[in-house]
């Protein structure tokens, strides 16, 4: 019979998509409250590339990735998804969000994203809660399946997450949180 291996740790990713630049600061503070201290954290890229959050959030909508220090189990991925939802719910405005988490992990082969939005792409995770790989590394770069998001199969995130699996690996290797 197989044996049954439990899952590596894995880092803990968020992305904080807003048009309000000024609640950065405050979204911040409350991952850090929930999730502990973020090791990494990228400039904002811009979000242009779809209208789909425009009615809701408004325009001229940046991206900001986090990563956090303390590594976690990846079935960890669906309470994790619904703490950030409660964060996003703090920051709404007559029941329009203001800011977009989308919480997710960094393994050493993938980016997965917490989806409410189930696909043919998904694997369902439990609690209404759907993992979906948008960013695999091969060849030493990350891309986008061709069912991902345009703004991950541009490589536009590809540094920021380079150096993220580097923090990653460190922190396998040492034992250690990063």
């Amino acid at each position: 019979m197989s044996e049954m291996i439990a899952p590596q740790p894995v880092l803990r990713i968020c992305s904080c998509l807003t048009g309000y630049p000024s609640l950065l600061p405050l979204v911040e503070d409350a991952l850090v409250h929930h999730f502990g201290q973020i090791g990494l954290k990228s400039d904002p890229f811009p979000f242009a590339d779809t209208d789909y959050y425009e009615a809701e959030m408004g325009t001229d909508l940046h991206r900001t990735w986090f990563c956090f220090n303390k590594l976690f189990n990846p079935e960890e991925l669906p309470k994790y998804r619904s703490l950030t939802g409660l964060i996003e719910d703090e920051f709404a405005v007559e029941k329009r969000r203001r800011v977009n988490l989308d919480p997710g992990y960094l393994d050493m082969g993938k980016l997965v994203l917490a989806s409410l939005k189930g696909a043919a792409d998904k694997i369902y995770m439990g609690q209404g809660v759907w993992a979906h790989t948008c960013l695999r590394y091969r060849f030493n770069k990350f891309s986008g399946p061709d069912h991902s998001f345009p703004d991950f199969i541009d490589g536009r995130f590809n540094d920021f997450f380079i150096e993220a699996r580097r923090v990653y690996k460190r922190s396998l290797k040492t034992g250690l949180s990063p």
